[in-house]
């Protein structure tokens, strides 16, 4: 079953956001887990309270988003996103049809 990666947030240093965006996609951890990029996005809110950018990724399952999130060459990208903007990230499990 497929499961996702999901950023929603706020730029705090726009002078950086280049640079997170450059970093985040030449990251190992991206090709090693093969993360595919879903959206990347601002978002338009219809309910609630959400922050005004997306980002978006799809992996096999949960384990494998879990370890991309973890795996030690994207903590300097988490490092960075953090120092830069204000948040939140998930890992979602997908829905399967049976």
């Amino acid at each position: 079953m497929p499961a996702y990666i999901m950023f929603n947030y706020e730029i705090t240093d726009r002078s950086r956001i280049e640079e997170l965006s450059r970093r985040s996609k030449i990251s190992d951890a991206n090709s090693q887990y093969k993360s595919k990029l879903i959206a990347a996005t601002c978002v338009e809110t219809v309910e609630g309270k959400a922050l005004p950018h997306l980002v978006m990724y799809e992996f096999e399952n949960m384990d494998v988003a879990t370890k991309w999130y973890y795996q030690d060459s994207n903590q300097d990208v988490a490092k960075l996103r953090q120092e830069i903007t204000n948040g939140w990230v998930s890992i979602i499990p997908g829905c399967t049809d049976k």
